[in-house]
């Protein structure tokens, strides 16, 4: 299915009544056409071993179920719908999954995403803005208008820059896959990567307050 063909379906079922038969019919194409599609993204892949695939699916199914009760929410002025739904998943469900099915006494640190690192940007955050302000910096890094993301370097690794790290992972890789694609030590890659945001944090947080998406 084309991401045309999502937002056809989700604007569908945001012109019924809830509850009624329309709304039902133009969400179960939604979600049968979103779960067949293979285009939700695999946040964190990689880390949780044996268990991956059953916090992923319990991440699925609530990513489902939300779409199905907040279609209204999505607006395709702001978002694709796939950016829209695999922002979701990554940012909330698998995460609220972790919890789930590791335990709430037991949870497990997730590795902290590009995402995580923003949060401290706006603290009154609410999910709109976040995937709104996420879309203002992921374009803005994409573009690099000054050149600056390209520019910054491994100083021992010049080929690899901060551009292409983030870029993977806001797609859902982990450090492991990002070190074995760039032959570079994990920690290196982390540390980085981490002082790099640092290095950038003002200019987002100038960036998310200047524009309005």
């Amino acid at each position: 299915m084309k991401e045309s063909e999502f937002k056809q379906l989700a604007l569908e079922a945001q012109k019924h009544p809830l509850n009624s038969t329309a709304r039902r019919v133009a969400l179960s194409k939604l979600i049968e056409g979103l779960y067949r599609s293979r285009k939700l993204c695999s946040p964190y892949k990689g880390r949780f071993s044996q268990i991956y695939q059953h916090i992923y699916e319990e991440a699925v199914q609530d990513l489902f179920l939300y779409i199905c009760k907040n279609i209204d929410k999505y607006d395709p002025e702001r978002a694709e719908f796939i950016t829209w739904a695999n922002m979701l998943l990554s940012k909330r469900f698998f995460k609220e999954a972790v919890s789930k099915v590791v335990g709430k006494t037991n949870e497990i640190k997730v590795e902290a995403s590009f995402l995580e690192n923003l949060e401290d940007l706006a603290p009154q955050y609410n999910e709109e803005d976040c995937t709104s302000d996420f879309l203002k910096i992921r374009g803005y890094i994409e573009k690099d208008p000054k050149g600056v993301f390209r520019q910054t370097c491994i100083k021992s690794y010049p080929n690899v820059n901060f551009q292409e790290i983030a870029i993977k992972k806001w797609l859902g890789l982990s450090w492991k896959d990002i070190s074995e694609e760039f032959s570079v030590p994990i920690p290196t890659l982390s540390n980085f990567y981490q002082r790099s945001l640092d290095k950038f944090r003002h200019e987002f947080k100038e960036l998310c307050d200047r524009y309005v998406l």
